[in-house]
């Protein structure tokens, strides 16, 4: 009999995976220290991954995981679920485990190397918990398990409150990535915390009026550092190893439209700077011919892909949350004819026209999936 089991918590391989050992993250450590060494052991990795990414990563002995970003995801896209309680404690399952410490809080689940040094496994992001809260949200809906959703949610705001702050003045405001020190700010992650913010105004009345002034100064961070082209660069910065590509600049624009929604100073404060930020993509991203949007406009660190189905995913959902429906329904079919073939996602196209990443979820597949079933409930309600 077919277990009745969802699956929220369905297991994949990932893009990173041969990048998570002790090993790979020394050499990676080294690599952004500019070690000669470190660049020829990371190249060797990235060619052999490339040619042969099953092969690599059973020699490696890596097994499928679960993704929390996935997880939520998959929770919010589902189109209804049977089993709610199960779903949150498959959501919560995923989150990381010193609640003690950062209340309810999810990060990627594996260490990662950074230009801004090494996060471990069990360190949460600002970059993903707030989509375990709109999952979070989505589950107060259902009556078995409003009571605890809500719990989970409310302690949401712990996580928030542990991010340093890293600029902070009578006007703006600008967190860090992880609970953690970092030197260099990201941009995109503060267009998430304002949405986070944003999300506690309006679900949490205790703490709306703090949420909501937090929310709104590091709105007016974020605006302050778009370029006068529209564009954003990665990190607020202009040292080395910045960079422009396409879907942290649609994370930016559709987190600050998705808080604009639930706040009407937000709302006045961003909205010409979306319609910036969309057009620099409309104009240096997308690819008339091929019906899909490019990677970079300015970037740091070269690999043989040409095409990402992330970039797709996201360029979506900006165009889903502005309501360019017609648009979205082209570029959802310009990617399918792209990147699946014979039933399977693949997450990357590169230099020489090979599809690479198969069924790697987290890494594009998923999301995509998720703003894919947003257009179709969508297209639905209006029909």
């Amino acid at each position: 009999m077919k277990s009745a089991r969802p699956d929220f918590l369905e297991k994949c391989f990932d893009p990173y995976d041969p990048w998570m050992s002790p090993r790979a993250i020394r050499v990676r450590q080294a690599f952004y220290q500019g070690r000669l060494s470190a660049k020829i052991s990371a190249a060797l990795i990235v060619l052999i991954d490339w040619l042969a990414p099953k092969f690599l990563r059973k020699v490696m002995k890596i097994e499928q995981r679960s993704y929390p970003i996935t997880v939520a995801q998959k929770i919010l896209a589902a189109d209804s679920i049977e089993q709610p309680q199960l779903a949150l404690e498959q959501l919560m399952s995923v989150a990381v485990p010193d609640s003690s410490k950062y209340g309810a809080a999810w990060g990627l689940g594996f260490p990662w190397m950074s230009k801004n040094g090494l996060y471990n496994s069990d360190i949460p992001f600002i970059t993903h918990t707030p989509y375990a809260m709109e999952a979070l949200c989505r589950l107060m809906t259902f009556e078995t398990c409003h009571e605890d959703a809500q719990k989970h949610f409310s302690r949401t705001w712990q996580f928030l409150q542990s991010l340093f702050v890293l600029h902070e003045d009578s006007e703006t405001l600008a967190l860090s990535y992880a609970p953690t020190n970092e030197p260099r700010i990201v941009i995109n992650a503060n267009s998430y915390a304002c949405f986070a913010y944003c999300l506690h105004a309006d679900q949490d009345v205790s703490r709306s009026s703090q949420a909501r002034e937090r929310a709104l100064r590091i709105a007016r961070y974020v605006v302050q550092q778009q370029q006068t082209n529209g564009a954003w660069h990665y990190y607020a910065d202009d040292l080395p190893g910045n960079f422009i590509d396409c879907f942290h600049s649609c994370f930016v624009i559709k987190n600050l439209i998705k808080a604009s929604k639930l706040d009407d100073d937000v709302r006045a404060l961003v909205a010409e700077s979306i319609q910036r930020g969309k057009q620099y993509i409309d104009e240096n991203f997308f690819d008339e011919t091929k019906g899909l949007v490019k990677r970079f406009t300015a970037r740091d660190i070269k690999d043989p892909f040409v095409w990402d189905l992330y970039d797709q995913a996201e360029y979506l959902g900006v165009l889903i949350e502005l309501s360019e429906l017609d648009r979205a329904e082209k570029l959802c079919k310009a990617a399918r004819a792209s990147f699946v073939r014979n039933g399977d996602w693949y997450s990357k196209i590169d230099i020489l026209g090979f599809r690479w990443g198969e069924n790697f979820s987290r890494w594009g597949i998923t999301p995509f999936h998720f703003s894919e079933n947003k257009l179709k409930k969508i297209r639905q309600s209006k029909a």
